[in-house]
């Protein structure tokens, strides 16, 4: 912990404290007397540090201390205005940040909002969910591949994951079994199935023909990775029903979800990512956030602009580039400036970001403005 005052001066540097109870204790206290010693207001800023930084933010807000988080990134590129050295400790780190709060004419805008908090964690926790449904999905196609490689050309590759073929494969994960299956029993299975009783006496010829391999293994297997994805399907309609809770509450949701293309889903990530948008000073700042922006070098008379950055928010951008594929797609205006970059010979994936750009300047301004989004404005 290092403390300046307002002329810049160090009161207090090199305090410790723990990640309990007892530390927080000692640092409130010891703000306590620092605020009666000095009769002045105190203000705290901290790195937003992935999750580590929270239980300390959420202490002090509750202490009613006025608490700002910086991005890390923000306080790396300060602490090269200050010195040539490179140094990195937590001693320097916390003069730095005080530094960086004392000298920051609007750090307002850095106030953790807890509603933008909560939607990040659903967010995140979400996309984790995601990620493991879609490596358990691949497990699953593997599987039956091994044990019943002919079902995927009789109900078609895209049906494979309905409720249907789940029901079906629990109770007979195995061509085996299948083929013993009662018809009246498979005709029940087959509940949103048209044709049932034709589908119930397809399938058996199909089971007793197929060349799967007999495995009470990958049998077992098959059923316990249906289990998981279904889990997963529960577990994802929990989080999906918290951020629409959220999003009913936030008027920016309104905003996003007004642009063609951005559904709750998208819109949620942007904004959670975003969490304010007077974070960001002008749509250049929110691009180099998503990492959206161009590499330049610049040497001499020689001027060159690369590849894209990727650094910063990887679930905005990942958020941005979605919502550009869908915005593209639905506003005729935006179809209309993809298919000039076509035109002028740009790779697609390249013609993408410029989309994204471009959707990014526009999300700047209705948020900036507190506008709904009128395709008519941008012609």
């Amino acid at each position: 912990v290092a403390v300046l005052d307002d002329n810049g001066l160090v009161v207090l540097r090199h305090l410790r404290i723990l990640n309990s109870r007892q530390g927080f204790a000692t640092l409130h206290q010891s703000l306590i007397q620092l605020s009666a010693d000095t009769n002045d207001d105190i203000r705290i800023a901290m790195e937003a540090t992935g999750h580590y930084h929270l239980n300390l933010l959420l202490f002090l807000q509750a202490n009613a201390y006025p608490t700002f988080a910086y991005n890390p990134f923000l306080i790396k590129e300060f602490a090269r205005t200050l010195t040539l050295r490179k140094t990195k400790t937590d001693k320097a780190d916390a003069l730095t940040i005080a530094k960086k709060l004392a000298t920051d004419l609007s750090s307002d805008r850095f106030k953790p909002n807890f509603n933008m908090q909560e939607l990040k964690f659903l967010t995140h926790h979400r996309n984790r969910l995601t990620d493991s449904r879609s490596k358990l999905k691949t497990q699953y196609i593997r599987l039956l591949d091994i044990l019943f490689p002919e079902l995927a050309g009789f109900i078609g590759k895209t049906n494979l994951h309905y409720q249907y073929v789940y029901d079906l494969l629990t109770k007979y994960p195995s061509p085996a079994k299948l083929s013993r299956a009662h018809t009246n029993a498979l005709v029940k299975l087959l509940h949103n199935h048209g044709n049932r009783l034709d589908m119930a006496q397809q399938l058996k010829v199909l089971a007793k023909q197929s060349i799967g391999l007999s495995s009470p293994a990958n049998a077992l297997e098959l059923v316990q990775t249906i289990s998981v994805i279904r889990l997963y399907d529960e577990q994802i309609n929990a989080i999906d029903q918290e951020i629409a809770q959220i999003m009913n509450s936030l008027d920016e949701a309104a905003i996003i979800t007004s642009i063609t293309g951005i559904s709750n889903r998208l819109g949620s990530v942007i904004l959670a990512e975003i969490n304010h948008i007077n974070n960001f000073q002008s749509p250049d700042q929110l691009l180099a956030f998503a990492g959206l922006e161009p590499s330049v070098y610049q040497s001499g008379q020689m001027n060159a602009t690369g590849k894209i950055v990727k650094r910063g928010s990887t679930s905005l951008r990942w958020a941005l580039c979605q919502a550009a594929e869908y915005a593209s797609h639905w506003s005729p205006t935006l179809r209309q400036y993809r298919q000039k970059k076509l035109d002028e010979g740009k790779h697609y994936y390249v013609v993408m970001t410029h989309v994204a750009k471009k959707l990014v300047r526009i999300i700047y301004y209705l948020l900036k403005h507190h506008q709904y989004y009128d395709e008519s404005k941008l012609i």
